[in-house]
């Protein structure tokens, strides 16, 4: 016990004189930056949050993963189901499981994402005390806002949501909040050969919601469909199964058009990871028309939007009609999405928010440069 004890006490002095003192005159370049990066990976390798990781790794910064869904030893729900993480309450980091682990890495900077993770107040006020910045993304707003987020908002140096007037509300809570724009992983979701099995001519992958229904329905009944995801055999619609990984990067590329909704199950209306992602594997994709899609997009030109059910189905007719059309448009949203919307160069504009980094320079608005300019 002794020992131990002189071991945590080293280890304490490490860290904070990385943190606290050797990095106040030597920013750390980023090769030597060190992130303890903590998330669950539980939709597997195509997972968003394993792509911000792998995206993260791709910027050569040294990092460390701890996946929470092969410790659920270390997740605190206060009794709740684990499967409700996030929606219900915040999960808090158990510290006898997790700060043996952050204090043998020395990291200077850890990262918690997605599923309402944090470190209990006393854990992360410790942590700071060491010189350790706590980073953490909100990907889920605006549903786990109030159940969990602005619970734990507080415990964090910096938060970044996707959802831009969450920004603000959060600010209110402690934290320097930022937009995080969305963004793809291309060393993921990169052009497959296709299969027989799964070709047809309009893909949807995506869970049933109740806004859905009506235009799948319609959707199944105008062009061969498939439909792939949680729940819609419960509503008289063939469901095709789910497929992960290389199977979706197969799917896409033998559809003609892929069909994303932008709704939450909540209603609310944003820019899917999805539509970077199938843009990126080489799809053709189809989405439903809003402002933040045209900041992120050349709509008619790099994607296809439509404003209601009838104006999808005339639309998907269309384009199946003319593929020469078809075809230029994927192109060139493939490489809006690959040369400008990839999480590899997301992370060397989000992480001098959180300390300085020699090499990658603080920039107040590339935030703005990353967007398309507002029509």
């Amino acid at each position: 016990m002794f020992m131990k004890k002189i071991k945590e006490a080293v280890f304490y002095f490490l860290v904070f004189f990385q943190n606290k003192i050797f990095c106040k005159f030597v920013h750390p370049k980023p090769a030597s930056l060190r992130i303890y990066y903590i998330g669950g990976y539980w939709r597997g390798p195509n997972d968003m949050v394993a792509q911000m990781l792998t995206g993260l790794r791709a910027t050569g910064v040294h990092v460390v993963d701890f996946n929470t869904d092969n410790n659920h030893d270390a997740l605190d729900t206060e009794g709740r189901p684990l499967w409700h993480r996030g929606v219900s309450g915040p999960v808090w980091l158990v510290r006898e499981k997790l700060f043996p682990l952050i204090l043998d890495f020395r990291p200077h900077v850890i990262i918690c994402n997605a599923g309402g993770l944090s470190f209990r107040p006393d854990d992360a006020d410790f942590l700071r005390m060491l010189g350790i910045r706590l980073l953490t993304f909100v990907l889920s707003d605006p549903e786990v806002y109030e159940p969990s987020t602005s619970k734990i908002a507080e415990n964090f140096d910096v938060l970044y949501s996707f959802v831009p007037e969450y920004v603000e509300k959060y600010r209110r809570h402690g934290p320097q909040a930022h937009l995080l724009p969305m963004a793809t992983n291309q060393a993921f979701f990169h052009p497959a050969p296709g299969r027989q099995e799964y070709e047809c001519e309009v893909l949807h992958l995506g869970a049933v919601h109740a806004d859905r229904i009506e235009p799948v329905k319609a959707l199944v009944e105008n062009f061969d469909t498939h439909v792939r995801g949680e729940n819609w055999e419960n509503y008289g619609i063939k469901n095709h199964g789910l497929l992960f990984g290389e199977d979706v990067l197969s799917a896409l590329n033998s559809a003609k058009i892929a069909v994303i909704f932008s709704r939450t199950i909540s209603g609310f209306q944003g820019v899917k990871v999805g539509i970077l992602d199938f843009l990126a594997a080489g799809g053709l994709v189809v989405t439903e028309d809003f402002p933040l899609l045209h900041r992120y997009f050349d709509v008619g030109r790099e994607i296809i939007a439509f404003s209601d059910t009838q104006d999808m189905i005339r639309k998907i007719r269309y384009y199946l009609d003319h593929p020469e059309e078809a075809e230029a448009i994927r192109k060139a949203g493939r490489e809006r999405v690959v040369n400008y919307l990839t999480w590899d160069k997301v992370f060397p504009k989000v992480l001098p928010t959180v300390l300085p980094i020699n090499g990658w320079p603080l920039d107040v608005d590339w935030i703005n440069n990353y967007f398309l300019p507002e029509k």
